[in-house]
């Protein structure tokens, strides 16, 4: 009997839509579960320390011309910074804060595009706590668009590599592997944090998407619109070029091998654009983002903070969080063209990492986001296998295997493994050794003590504390708003010695921050160049409140000084934390002006 074309059509037609419908709804489900999985974080809550950098940048680039400044003073931010801390870093950075407020302006230029959109939003809501909450969500969805955008990955990579489509099972091992990265602490650590990594991971997602797009179906408008997506991937945070140059080669590579050689204009296009922005770019704030530039900053980099190579390496694991288990279990399917592009994909992306880590680079968990997007295509396929095995096979042994590692890795006791490292260690191995494994051997040349604090994180895959921390962005709105009043000139005396014995997450260089965050707005006029109060040894009386910065923040004074700001009627305001010592100053009747835990700020009792 003939087959009735006008039915057949039909068919395949009910096919697409449901097809379409199911793709929608994992996408939709994945995108729901990670933007409320970790709905218990407030802003600043279990951050990195850079976060307060970024939101005190922010008012400066919602309040001043930031670029023009840049454009402007790129050659003094290079001769002055970079150039002279290269020649002696840790001597130059110890005792010249011009040097270092230089480097500290051109680490935020190649971070750029992510400030300044934090400043978009300080510039619409103000430097206020609605500023901070609505940074907090707009980064949330950019990270809860970014786990789909990886599923759409892994099916972009099936359609160019594979003859057959997803079925179900194919999907149902995605949706697992997402939800498994969702859960990890890497993730949390993303989600909602004020980091430059959230927009540069989505970035490089769509990036990525659009540029196996463009390979699928030949498009060199696609190609221009992804190549447009890698400088703004560059824009964003500089170094994250190097994920996206890294997949455009492995593609390319794939591409060439399978003789697909109509594809290539497209990725060409994407990378001639690409260059063609980033040399504009280069030019107009030239030396900011040269070659020699960058490398010289990386070099100064690794010697202000240099890293250890045991906990650069745990960093990257942890990065890829669960997404680890999915993904060893498809190495036995390594001949799968899919699985192969993945795995070298992954092999090139953690090249440079752990060099870096093995280098003396500091290298955090947040840094190696990049290897999420080859992670969870290989955890995908990993558990899509183990799945289409249980189910049309009946073999439930690996269900069983790696549903234990997940466990195992999720509910561990972090701090009892830590605990354990560290014993096993200073007991076991050689003293050599020890400088690889320990950050305070770095720092301080000794051992440090063992934490008394008990960390509460389970799972074996968290990150260290020191990318936990959680800044109290209310208190330090009480504070900022007392200390800085419009026409008001004043000292701010804080502390600048180490804390006291046991431990503290309260870091004093991120509350100042956010003290100026909340305080009053920058004059119209104000240079970003002029806007860098940095707290150095030096007394107080050093230096004098401007216009821009009426409140002068020092670690020392000295009994002249005391009497100078007496003489011309300045006000003096002390900060105690708790955890550490009160700054140095002489002897003299403290009063409490304001008690906002766990800060006290004294004034004078005259």
């Amino acid at each position: 009997m003939a087959l009735n074309p006008e039915s057949h059509a039909r068919g395949k037609d009910k096919f697409s839509a449901w097809y379409s419908l199911r793709t929608f709804c994992v996408l939709l489900t994945v995108f729901c579960v990670a933007l409320l999985f970790h709905f218990d974080l407030a802003p600043l809550e279990e951050t990195n320390g850079d976060a307060s950098i970024y939101v005190y940048l922010s008012k400066q680039a919602a309040e001043t011309n930031l670029l023009a400044d840049y454009h402007q003073n790129a050659h003094n931010i290079i001769k002055h910074g970079l150039d002279k801390a290269q020649q002696d870093p840790k001597v130059h950075f110890d005792t010249h804060e011009n040097i270092k407020a230089n480097w500290d302006m051109h680490w935020g230029f190649v971070r750029i595009g992510h400030i300044l959109l934090l400043g978009e939003v300080t510039r619409f809501f103000g430097a206020t706590e609605t500023a901070l909450v609505a940074m907090q969500w707009l980064y949330r969805v950019f990270m809860a668009l970014s786990v789909p955008l990886c599923i759409v990955i892994g099916f972009r990579l099936v359609a160019l590599l594979r003859s057959e489509k997803p079925d179900a099972i194919w999907w149902m091992g995605y949706l697992i592997a997402a939800i498994t990265y969702v859960a990890s602490d890497s993730f949390r650590g993303l989600q909602g944090n004020l980091l430059s990594e959230p927009p540069a991971f989505l970035t490089l997602a769509l990036f990525t998407v659009m540029l196996l797009i463009a390979a699928e179906r030949r498009s060199l408008a696609i190609g221009a619109c992804a190549g447009c997506l890698l400088f703004i991937l560059f824009f964003i945070r500089a170094n994250t070029i190097l994920p996206g140059v890294t997949f455009s080669i492995v593609l390319l590579t794939a591409i060439v091998i399978s003789r697909k050689f109509d594809a290539i204009p497209s990725i060409v296009t994407a990378g001639l654009v690409s260059l063609i922005f980033y040399l504009f770019y280069a030019w107009w704030f030239s030396p900011l983002v040269n070659p020699q530039t960058l490398a010289n900053f990386s070099s100064v980099a690794k010697e202000m903070y240099p890293g250890v190579p045991a906990l650069g390496l745990f960093s990257i694991a942890v990065a890829g969080g669960l997404l680890w288990v999915g993904a060893f279990a498809a190495l036995p399917m390594w001949r799968d063209p899919v699985i192969r592009f993945a795995l070298i994909w992954l092999g090139l992306t953690l090249l440079p990492i752990v060099i870096n880590s093995l280098d003396g680079h500091v290298v955090q968990t947040r840094m190696a986001f990049s290897v999420v997007l080859p992670l969870l295509v290989l955890s995908g396929e990993g558990w899509s296998s183990i799945l289409r095995s249980f189910i049309r096979q009946q073999k439930i042994y690996p269900l069983i295997v790696v549903s234990g590692l997940v466990g195992i890795l999720a509910f561990a006791p972090y701090s009892q493994l830590i605990l354990e490292s560290r014993n096993f260690a200073i007991n076991h191995l050689p003293p050599e050794t020890h400088k690889y494994l320990f950050a305070s051997l770095v720092k301080k040349g000794a051992i440090g003590t063992v934490p008394q604090y008990q960390d509460s994180s389970l799972g074996l895959l968290v990150r260290p504390i020191n990318e936990r921390r959680t800044l109290n962005y209310l208190k330090a709105r009480e504070i900022g708003n007392y200390l800085y009043v419009p026409e008001r000139s004043a000292y701010l005396l804080w502390p600048n010695g180490n804390r006291l014995a046991g431990h503290t997450q309260v870091s004093i260089s991120s509350s100042i921050r956010l003290f100026r965050y909340f305080g009053e707005e920058y004059p119209e006029h104000a240079k970003f160049t002029q806007l860098l109060n940095r707290a150095d040894t030096d007394p107080c009386t050093a230096r004098a409140p401007t216009e821009s910065e009426r409140v002068v923040l020092c670690s020392t004074l000295t009994p002249s000084g005391l009497e100078v700001l007496r003489k011309d009627k300045i006000p003096l305001y002390i900060l105690g934390i708790d955890g550490y010592p009160m700054p140095d100053m002489p002897q003299v009747e403290l009063k409490v002006l304001l008690s906002a835990s766990p800060f006290v700020l004294y004034g004078i009792d005259e």
